[in-house]
């Protein structure tokens, strides 16, 4: 019988066991992940009335955690390359929720702001490599669902940090939203049993555990029909120099122009959409539903961006996203009736917020596995200077008292920048990435 390769073989397996445990704890991660981050645009209102904060210096202190998203990413996120994703990811999620948790016993603006760094340093780490794991661990014809399902759990994650402000602020006070930031802690033991290891990284370090994870894909699989060889490497150059060369590099500007403007609108409408809806007549509680529905929006967007992509091309699905989210968001600054406003959310939160998972399904794909985790780390990375500005931006924009239509205007700009970006990135099949990373073929 011809032996075949076992990236080839796990490429080709049939969804099962294995694929749906990995989705529950990659998606478990990410459903915190939204959680932490968009629990701010919640709880800022209370901030701002009982520490005296102005709405810029309110914009920056939503802007620490993703700060620490862009330094983890580039600091942490990386080093899966050479560590495993594994490790990364279980230390990084550590760091976030230990970080979260101690939010609750933030005193005022600095150490508020500190913790919100450091949360945001173990998500910069942990997310880029979930998505690189899940890439490197989906069958080839499922990988842009799953990546996008997972990904769809950071808008669960908002909605939920949304009904818990609700719920629980009135009658608790705002810092018991951030006890709930800290219950991954609770669920290490099981994450360190169950979340498996990236299968190109084992060929290259460890194939004995690569066979006992292939056995785990597809349990009746006979090893013995199976060549452990690890691909082979096309450059000597650094996981990063490799970004720009063999016909990366504008791809991978355009690309990181991309993630920025999409960062920019999903994190600006979730720290401020509240306040720029009761600037805009409306009472909080009701603009506290109207984030719920945002998020609801992204949810759906992001599964339906999932399937689209593997039947139409992320390139195809990104730019009709991006489209349909400047046209939502200028005819939100109309102030519509309830029903087209209701229905223009959970638009602009499909095809902005949704379609953050979209992208990092078209960058997974843009590079081969050994420098997967590098490439999506760097573009999330880059991408928070857009996360950054969202925040900032917007506590600038609501401190000019502009009106309510021309605030969804400027929200609606970065997605015209993001429409360009994206038509700029040269697509690269799957085939071309799996050529770059060939395994040795022992027998040749």
């Amino acid at each position: 019988m011809t032996q075949r390769n076992a990236t080839e073989i796990a490429g080709s397996a049939p969804l099962g066991r294995f694929h749906y445990g990995l989705l529950f704890w990659c998606s478990f991660i990410m459903l915190f992940d939204g959680y932490d981050l968009v629990i701010y645009g919640s709880v800022v209102p209370r901030l701002m009335e009982q520490w005296s904060i102005p709405p810029v210096q309110a914009g920056w202190m939503g802007s620490a955690a993703l700060f620490g998203m862009m330094f983890g990413a580039i600091a942490i996120g990386p080093l899966a390359d050479r560590m495993g994703r594994r490790k990364i990811i279980l230390g990084a999620i550590t760091l976030a929720s230990i970080s979260a948790f101690a939010n609750a016993f933030a005193w005022d603006v600095p150490s508020f702001a500190a913790l919100r760094f450091f949360t945001g340093v173990g998500l910069g780490g942990a997310i880029p490599n979930i998505v690189a794991l899940m890439s490197d661990l989906s069958p080839t014809t499922r990988r842009s669902t799953l990546t996008t399902i997972m990904l769809s759990f950071y808008s669960i994650g908002a909605m939920i940090s949304a009904l818990v402000a609700m719920l629980v602020i009135p009658k608790f006070g705002w810092e018991a939203t951030f006890f709930i930031g800290g219950l991954p802690l609770l669920c290490m033991p099981w994450m360190y049993r169950y979340l498996p290891e990236s299968l190109p990284y084992l060929l290259a370090k460890n194939q004995r555990a690569a066979g006992a994870l292939l056995k785990r894909i597809v349990p009746d699989i006979d090893t013995a029909f199976v060549r452990f060889e690890p691909a082979v490497r096309t450059s000597t150059s650094t996981p990063l120099s490799r970004l720009f060369k063999e016909g990366r590099g504008v791809g991978t500007v355009f690309l990181w122009l991309g993630f920025g403007m999409c960062l920019l609108m999903v994190y600006g409408l979730n720290t401020w959409l509240p306040k720029i809806m009761v600037a805009g007549g409306y009472p909080l509680g009701s603009s506290l539903m109207f984030l719920v529905t945002l998020n609801l929006g992204a949810t759906v967007g992001a599964l339906g961006g999932g399937w689209l992509a593997d039947r139409w091309g992320c390139k195809p699905t990104l730019i009709l996203f991006f489209a349909l989210a400047v046209v939502s968001l200028c005819i939100l600054g109309i102030k519509p009736g309830p029903v087209t406003l209701n229905i223009m959310l959970l638009i602009a939160g499909a095809t902005t917020i949704g379609t953050l998972a979209v992208i990092h399904a078209f960058a997974a794909q843009q590079y081969p596995s050994d420098i997967r985790s590098t490439a999506v780390s760097w573009c999330s990375a880059i991408g928070r200077f857009g996360g950054v500005a969202g925040p900032a931006l917007g506590g600038l924009m609501l401190s000019l008292n502009l009106p309510l239509q021309l605030n969804f205007i400027f929200c609606a700009i970065p997605g015209l920048i993001a429409i360009f970006a994206i038509a700029m990135v040269k697509r690269r099949s799957a085939h071309s990435n799996e050529m770059e990373s060939q395994p040795i073929d022992a027998h040749s």
